[in-house]
This record gives structure tokens, C-alpha cells and sequence, in this order.
């Protein structure tokens, strides 16, 4: 998912650059800070390693570009070098407001408040600086000192030795280029910024309560890239930290007993329990816990369960904790969680953008493959997973070979991408899974009231169904109507051809106009099909045997629609002897004949619907009104 930036860190060469007086501290403190900041293999440069022969100030310009960290010591006479001055400016200039945090005064052995206001040795340099014919650069070297000066830096005065003092500066170094490089990592992720920053404005350091943060969003969907950005960008601000990745899973494989035990230890810092050891959470264990600011990241947390038991109640943490906990269902998060954050599927020009990346590495050149990725995308509808797995399978291929397997999709979708969707079906019970198939085989769509009324009908718990599969993220309610994304809709089609590849009849939902318009000419459909739909535009004209729903008489739901349109299609010469007495919705478009077969019993029958038909007797002898 990574592309090119121009913030990558791969093109610097120095961790840290050190701006300081030679004469005042080049055999004293800057040699030892220097030399602590070698042991710790942090990349170190200081102006005695420029190379001889090599002019002077453009190298040190160089060297000031290709660092990531600036310690800048201000000791006694640091100002009356207009060397250093020029460095400083050089410095604090270069960087942008938000990566003034990288710049880090040393007061040594001077007032800051001398250095932010220009007093004391400082006031007398620019004295010096001010009558040597400096005037056009004096301003900017105020400027640059006031500046730097207000940073968050030492003060060499507030520490009892020298060697504490450099044991903390080289703490701090330490921490802030883990940090930059960990953010580093993440620069180029495709739209990882924007969707990390309603995140990051809930590990505000300004609220010291225990906060429970909720990542909830479709399988695929980037749930877990953006909690591990998150936690990789700000851990080191915790004095504990843990991510626990594909909770689900491995609770699975060792028992979320042992899940409990690794997080204490990680985060309490002590050596790893093994598998089988006795449950960890101890008073003493809690007590110890409740004194430690922690980042916790659940990743893939998939019953109320698993939460309770890893992260129990707020006040098992340290003040200004964070527990973030990544979910497919929203239920799972429930009162437990202070905030939800709901990740969406991407918007096309991001999609497009990632899909390039995975594709091709670099940018696309030619038209025609140009055209095919919109064309995959579109297939993908903003969905990461999906993206990066059909960009890497694409990659390298013929634009013939491309083609393909677009054509493939469209009646075999990638199983890679479907085991992941799956994962959310795979949690419902018997009635949710039913209604889930209904909805996508059906009813995408159609009014949420419309679809309680008929799916009540066959004794399901429709109202509860709809609110479990709107948690998992299997499907939305907008406007009062009941919609899911495409590639779910594809999941379920796919779940229901897989009852039986070779034979539609004997599946429980016929979708796909060809496979029914083949059940309805052959003659082949079985009790095991409860629902069909057929859009007569789309068929050649067919006759059909007065007994062709003999074998169906599960049927449930019963759709022959042709959009308005007065051509009949579906033709019953014959009449029809009978329809499955367990319809629950009958709508036929441009029904041929006057009646309904008399052993027609329309007792469960919930939605009834003949358009531009020729019907005039219902059953039992019922007329209706023309």
C-alpha cells in the first residue's frame, strides 16, 4: 500500500545533527554527548567529520539537509559565532511548525531566558554583530534564537551532573526518531492520514480518563491497517503498550486465557507467560496495571466475551490510557466503548490510486490498462482488501490475461476476497443467515417496512435480524431502505451457488435471471428453492407447463418483473394448474391469464402484485376491479 514521499526518511543519512560553540564545549560536553550518542547507534553529525578539502558551509548545509533530529547547544558565547548563527537559521527555518519538535535546545550553562530575549552574552554578540555591518541578517538571527529558544529543550542548571543530563537527552533522542520512523512507515499509505485523525483526537493527552475506542467497519474494509498506524504513530508516548493482533483467531488456537496472560506481561513489561500458565490477573498484577498509562490495540475482536475477559472495565488501567479495539460487529463494542469510529469503503479516486500501486508499482502509462483498472475498481467498490488483492494478482499480467478475469468475476468472484467477507456470515444464527440470503437474493433495496412484513411471514425475527446484521456490517438502513454493499450482495450469491454448482434447481435462491428462465424450461426446480426472480427483459419468450412449480412448493417468494412493459414474455397455454401454497409474495408482471389456479390457498400470502396483467378472478372466485 506504500508509495513515494517526499517526507520519506530513506534519503537522510544522519539521525542528529549537533549546532555548538567549539571553543566553549567541543572537548567537554558536546564530546561526551556525542559519544553517548554513538553508543547508542544513533547516527551522529558534528562539524569535525567534514571531509578535507570540501568547502566548509555548503557541506555543513548538506549535512543540515540530510538529518532527521537537531540538538542545538546554547552555551556562554554560542551567539557570538555568526557561524553558528547562520546553522541555527539554517535550522529553524528549514523546518515547518509542525516539526519544530525536532529541533532540541541544550541550555548549557546559560539562561534560556538570555537566549529567548538576547541578554546577558548574547545581548553583548549582538552588540558586536550589529556594529560589524550585520544589520540585514541580525533580525533573522533574533528571530531564529527567540525562536529556538521557546522550544521545549534543558536547562543544564535543572540537573545534578552532566552525565544525568546526557542519559536524558539521549532517552529523548531515542523515543522521538522511534517515532519518526515509525510515522515514516506509514507515509504514502493511501488516505491512511485523513482516516487516523478522528482517532488521534481521542488519545488527546488533555483527558486523562481511561478511554475504550471502537474500530468498527465491514471485513476488508482497512479496520486493522488503521489501528496499527495509530498505535505505531503514538505507543511511545505510553509507558505500556501491546498490539494484539487477529484476537478471534488465536483465542481460537490457545485460549483467551493465555491472550490475557502475553498482554499482561507485555504490557507490565515482564518475561512472557507460557501457554498453560495460571490465569495472570492477580491482585497485585491489577494493582500494578491501574498505576500504568497504556496503548492497548485488540485487533479483530469477535465476541463480548473476548473484550471482557482482555480488557474488563476502565478502572483496570492507568490514568490517560487508550483501548482500542477493532470489530466486524458493532455489538461486540457495546456499552463498553466510549467512541465508535465507523470506517467506510473508500471513495473511487483513493481506490484507484491504490489499486495502481499494487498493480503497477508505479504509474499507469498505457490507456488500455488505464481503462481496465477502472474497470477493476469499479468492481471493487472502495473495498482495500479487495484492491491490493486483485492489484497484486494483476500485477505483471497481459491486458488479455486482465480481461479475463474481469470476465471471471462477473459469475466467480475472488475467493481470497470472499473467506475474509465471510467471516461476518459465519457468525449468524440459522433465521440471521436467512435473512441475510433473502435480502441479498431479493430485496436489496427495498423499503425496511416492506421487508419486516415479509420476512415476519416466515416466522423469522426480522426487527432483531436486521439490527444484528446492520452491527456486523452485512448490510445499511438509509432512508428507510435496506442496501449492502456489492461485494457482500456477491458473497451471498455465492454462498447460495455453492449448495449446488452444477444443478440451480436445487438451490435455495434463484436470482440470476438465466438460471431461473433454465429451472422454468426444464422443468427442474425442487422443494429446496424458496425464493425466484426473473426479469423478463432479459429472457427470450418461454412457455411454461401448467405444472411447473409442482416440485416447488416451498417456495417462498415468487418475482417475475419486466419494468413496466406490456410485452408478455412467460406464456401459460395451457393454464396453470397450481402455485406453492407457502408464497408469501407473488408478483408477476404481465400475467397472461385471467384467474389464479383454484387450489391456490393465498393464506400466507403478504404481497400481492400483477402489473399490466390479464388476471380478472383471483382465487376462490374473488374478482377484481379493473
Amino acid at each position: 500500500m506504500a508509495s513515494s514521499s517526499s517526507s520519506s526518511l530513506s534519503s537522510k543519512k544522519y539521525d542528529v545533527f549537533i549546532s555548538f560553540r567549539g571553543e566553549d564545549t567541543r572537548e567537554s560536553f558536546t564530546s561526551h554527548l556525542h559519544s553517548a550518542l554513538l553508543r547508542s547507534k544513533i547516527d551522529t553529525y558534528v562539524d569535525y567529520r567534514l571531509e578535507k578539502g570540501s568547502e566548509v558551509w555548503p557541506s555543513l548545509l548538506q549535512a543540515i539537509d540530510d538529518s532527521i533530529l537537531f540538538l542545538v547547544v546554547f552555551s556562554e558565547n554560542y551567539a557570538s559565532s555568526t557561524w553558528c548563527l547562520n546553522e541555527l537559521t539554517k535550522i529553524v527555518f528549514d523546518c515547518s511548525e509542525d516539526q519544530e519538535d525536532r529541533v532540541l535546545p541544550v541550555f548549557y550553562r546559560v539562561n534560556p531566558s538570555n537566549v529567548r530575549k538576547q541578554k546577558d552574552s548574547y545581548g553583548e554578540a549582538f552588540i558586536t554583530h550589529e556594529q560589524g555591518n550585520h544589520n540585514q541578517l541580525v533580525l533573522k538571527w533574533r528571530s531564529a534564537l527567540t525562536r529556538a529558544a521557546n522550544l521545549s529543550g534543558w536547562d543544564s542548571s535543572k540537573y545534578w551532573n552532566e552525565a544525568d543530563l546526557i542519559e536524558k537527552i539521549v532517552k529523548c533522542v531515542l523515543k522521538k526518531l522511534d517515532r519518526i520512523y515509525r510515522i515514516d512507515c506509514f507515509e504514502g499509505l493511501v488516505g491512511i492520514h485523513e482516516r487516523i485523525v478522528p482517532l488521534e483526537s481521542f488519545l488527546s493527552e488533555e483527558s486523562k480518563d481511561v478511554q475504550f475506542i471502537g474500530i468498527w467497519g465491514m471485513a476488508g474494509v482497512g479496520k486493522t491497517t488503521i489501528a496499527a498506524a495509530v498505535f505505531k504513530k503514538h505507543c511511545c508516548d505510553y509507558e505500556g503498550f501491546c498490539f494484539m493482533a487477529n484476537v478471534r483467531e488465536e483465542s481460537e488456537k490457545c485460549g483467551i486465557t493465555n491472550l490475557k496472560n502475553k498482554l499482561l506481561s507485555k504490557l507490565l513489561e515482564d518475561k512472557e507467560s507460557q501457554d498453560g500458565m495460571p490465569d495472570r490477573g492477580t491482585p497485585l498484577d491489577m494493582k500494578r496495571l491501574r498505576r500504568t498509562k497504556v496503548l492497548v490495540v485488540l485487533d479483530d475482536v469477535s465476541n463480548s466475551d473476548q473484550l471482557e475477559i482482555l480488557a474488563g472495565v476502565h478502572n483496570w488501567f492507568g490514568p490517560g490510557s487508550r483501548i482500542i479495539i477493532t470489530s466486524r460487529d458493532r455489538q461486540v463494542l457495546g456499552k463498553q466503548v466510549d467512541h465508535i469510529y465507523e470506517v467506510k469503503a473508500w471513495g473511487f479516486g483513493e481506490a484507484l490510486q491504490l489499486f495502481n500501486l499494487n498493480a503497477f508499482k508505479n504509474n499507469v502509462t498505457d490507456e488500455e490498462f488505464a481503462l481496465l483498472s477502472r474497470k477493476v475498481v469499479g468492481y471493487a467498490k472502495g473495498i482495500p482488501l479487495a484492491l491490493k488483492i486483485l492489484g497484486s494478482f494483476l500485477c505483471g499480467k497481459s491486458k488479455n490475461e486482465w480481461k479475463s478475469q474481469l470476465e471471471k468475476l462477473k459469475g466467480m468472484p475472488d475467493m481470497k476476497i470472499q473467506n475474509v467477507l465471510k467471516l461476518s456470515y459465519d457468525g449468524l444464527d440459522f433465521q440471521q443467515r436467512n435473512i441475510f440470503l433473502d435480502i441479498a437474493c431479493f430485496f436489496k433495496g427495498r423499503n425496511v417496512d416492506d421487508i419486516k412484513n415479509l420476512l415476519d411471514a416466515c416466522d423469522y425475527a426480522t426487527t432483531i435480524g436486521l439490527k444484528t446484521l446492520e452491527d456486523k456490517a452485512l448490510l445499511t438502513i438509509i432512508d428507510e431502505k435496506v442496501s449492502m454493499h456489492d461485494l457482500i450482495q456477491e458473497m451471498a450469491w455465492e454462498l447460495v451457488r455453492e449448495e449446488s454448482r452444477e444443478e440451480p434447481g436445487k438451490r435455495s435462491r434463484l436470482w440470476d435471471s438465466h438460471d431461473a428462465y433454465e429451472v422454468l424450461k426444464y422443468k427442474t426446480g425442487t422443494e429446496s428453492i424458496k425464493g425466484m426472480a426473473l426479469d423478463m427483459s432479459k429472457i427470450e419468450d418461454l412457455c411454461l407447463s401448467p405444472d411447473v412449480f409442482a416440485r416447488m412448493r416451498k417456495l417462498k417468494f415468487l418475482i417475475f418483473h419486466n419494468f413496466g412493459s406490456e410485452e408478455f414474455r412467460l406464456y401459460l397455454p395451457q393454464g396453470l394448474k397450481s402455485l406453492p401454497n407457502e408464497l408469501r409474495l407473488l408478483q408477476w408482471d404481465n400475467f397472461p391469464l385471467k384467474s389464479l389456479p383454484s387450489t391456490f390457498s393465498a393464506e400466507k400470502l403478504v404481497w400481492f402484485e400483477m402489473r399490466n396483467s390479464q388476471v380478472r378472478i383471483l382465487w376462490h372466485g374473488k374478482q377484481v376491479s379493473v
